[in-house]
């Protein structure tokens, strides 16, 4: 898994309302994440930051699902 990737698919599907692929991304990337997996990075003002990156993802991806519930 590229956590990077999925998080920019992420991004791109939540914008396009593509709730099918937010969903599927969102759920792959949470897996990933509860494994252990390392995070990708959310914002490049805090590239060395892992734990904040973990945090901001699982939280993305928890408000992504709920949208795509909704969508």
């Amino acid at each position: 898994m590229d956590p990077q990737t999925a998080w920019e698919q992420l991004q791109s599907a939540v914008l396009a309302q593509d709730w099918e692929t937010t969903r599927e991304r969102a759920q792959s990337l949470l897996d990933w994440l509860a494994r252990g997996g390392f995070p990708p990075v959310t914002s490049a003002q805090d590239a060395d930051v892992s734990n904040k990156h973990r945090d901001v993802a699982i939280k993305f991806c928890r408000s992504a699902l709920r949208r795509a519930a909704d969508g």
